[in-house]
């Protein structure tokens, strides 16, 4: 990013950001009166508003699933809508210098288009998009721009709170939609860092959106969103296109199908497909991948959440843990796209071509750290990952291909939350978390113990963890809990997806077979 600088103010600005900001600008959508914004804010979205707000007519800006991005175009976005007059929406996210564009508008509300947990403002100060160090000397303006536009209800503490007090560039003052929210969910939330556990975060109870003045309004307000910006349905990263018509006769055949010969099985789970169907959305089904288990969630605030709770239920329906795979969310059925990745990661494995050399330079070129003395704990554990682990083995590209080649191979498991899989893996969503706290450390142990049995019943059989790259403590915490728990033979691809795929080596689509709680 060329060097900015806000010259009245005196402060010069080099690649200074309120959050990551790629490459790519805003996409910027005109309907009627309405002006729809999404994606991250760069410098080149300068001009992009500039050219728009000219234009006659313009009445609301709705800011779509926006994640933040160079401080100086917010702040010059956000002095644009002043002076236009305009009210400002938010459906979905809008988060960092989004929140800047946002509290310009003269009225601002939010906005249908994606369930109310997902939607809110979100509010931080400004840090080095290179290095990723918080800067308070940038934050006046910030604190300027906020108290002169919600006025009377400007609350001092909790925006100095949210600017000043930050841990790292992960920090986040949280303002949740008002309609169709839990109290709970409704109450202002400060978390200093982006690890933060819940019992770090400052609760501001009694406060909101609506109360602290960020929206002028508690309802909200209906929104028709362009069709390249809407919610489409999506199984794990696949869009799913049209519903079906025939959705009943289509899940009866699903339990049919994974009944297989057994009448009891299908006696019990017939009138699911009825229950089911008649369910409130956001809903999915899972059934177990190789006994008549199954789970079913309705009325989740968002359908991946559906598919993970429903996946979940099913995975720790009895005393034993179980694989299981959702078989419909929604209007749709998706069993056939569970087949589908089944069948591209056999015909993959069949040839795996030589990985790049270069790639496999970088790779064992790749820095790390010391060997960890225990679980590295948190929402989502990232960071530089050890160099090695105690007791465990540490595998390159070109060790894992030739095991996945060799005539045992391993159980593959992948425990992240999105991105391709490797061909073969199976996929335990939250596998690699851990806690600190005694009690919810000790049920998360006993659930991962149980599905990690019902993937690899063998303690003597080879397993290897992985995840999305070098930063990701998932799969490192993972392997350390299968020592713990008995498998004798424990592997670590500490490269993952992301130096797999630099390899040039195959990928399927995500496909989760268990999601630990």
């Amino acid at each position: 990013m060329r060097p900015l600088a806000i010259r009245q103010l005196g402060i010069g600005l080099l690649a200074w950001t309120l959050s990551v900001a790629p490459a790519w600008a805003m996409t910027l959508v005109r309907e009627g009166p309405d002006l729809f914004a999404t994606g991250p804010t760069v410098d080149a979205d300068f001009l992009a508003f500039k050219q728009a707000l000219a234009q006659p007519g313009i009445q609301r800006l709705v800011l779509v699933n926006a994640p933040g991005g160079d401080l100086w175009t917010g702040m010059q976005v956000s002095r644009m809508v002043q002076a236009a007059g305009i009210k400002t929406v938010t459906s979905g996210y809008c988060i960092s210098a989004c929140s800047l564009i946002f509290i310009g508008g003269r009225e601002r509300v939010f906005g249908s288009g994606f369930p109310p947990p997902s939607t809110l403002v979100g509010i931080h100060g400004a840090h080095n998009r290179l290095t990723k160090q918080v800067d308070t000397q940038l934050m006046p303006q910030m604190y300027a721009l906020y108290k002169m536009q919600i006025g009377e209800r400007f609350d001092a503490e909790v925006i100095n709170q949210a600017l000043y007090r930050l841990d790292d560039a992960g920090g986040l003052l949280r303002l949740r939609a008002l309609e169709n929210n839990l109290p709970a969910d409704r109450t202002a939330v400060f978390c200093p860092g982006g690890q933060t556990p819940p019992a770090g975060c400052t609760r501001h109870e009694g406060k909101d959106a609506l109360t602290l003045g960020v929206v002028t309004q508690r309802e909200t307000e209906p929104v028709t969103l362009p069709e390249s910006m809407r919610d489409k349905p999506m199984f794990f990263g696949q869009a799913l296109g049209a519903a079906p018509e025939d959705l009943a006769e289509r899940v009866g055949r699903l339990i049919e199908k994974h009944c297989g010969g057994s009448a009891l099985c299908r006696d019990q789970t017939r009138p699911l497909a009825g229950r089911y169907l008649s369910q409130p959305l956001h809903r999915a089904l899972a059934i177990g991948a190789s006994s008549s288990s199954y789970g079913y969630v309705y009325g989740a605030s968002d359908a991946t959440t559906a598919m993970l709770r429903a996946l979940s239920t099913c995975n720790f329906a009895g005393t034993l843990g179980r694989l299981c795979r959702v078989v419909a969310v929604n209007e749709h059925t998706v069993d056939e796209l569970n087949d589908a990745v089944a069948a591209a990661s056999r015909t993959q494995l069949q040839d795996l071509p030589e990985p790049q050399a270069a790639a496999l330079m970088a790779e064992a070129q790749e820095p790390g750290g010391s060997a960890p003395s225990g679980l590295r704990t948190g929402a989502a554990p990232i960071g530089m990952t050890p160099a090695r682990l105690e007791g465990i083995t540490r595998l390159s590209t070109a060790d894992l291909r030739k095991m996945m080649l060799g005539g045992a191979p391993p159980v593959l498991i992948d425990v992240a939350a999105g991105g391709p899989m490797l061909p073969g893996a199976l996929n335990l969503v939250n596998a690699g978390l851990a806690y600190d706290e005694t009690p919810r450390e000790r049920a998360f142990d006993e659930r991962f113990r149980k599905i990690l049995f019902a993937a690899a019943p063998d303690r003597d059989r080879p397993l290897v963890f992985y995840c999305t790259g070098v930063q990701c403590w998932a799969s490192a915490n993972a392997a350390m809990r299968a020592r713990q728990a008995g498998y004798t033979q424990v592997h670590w691809y500490r490269g993952g997806q992301a130096a797999w795929q630099a390899a040039g080596l195959p990928v399927t689509p995500r496909a989760p077979v268990g999601f630990i709680y």
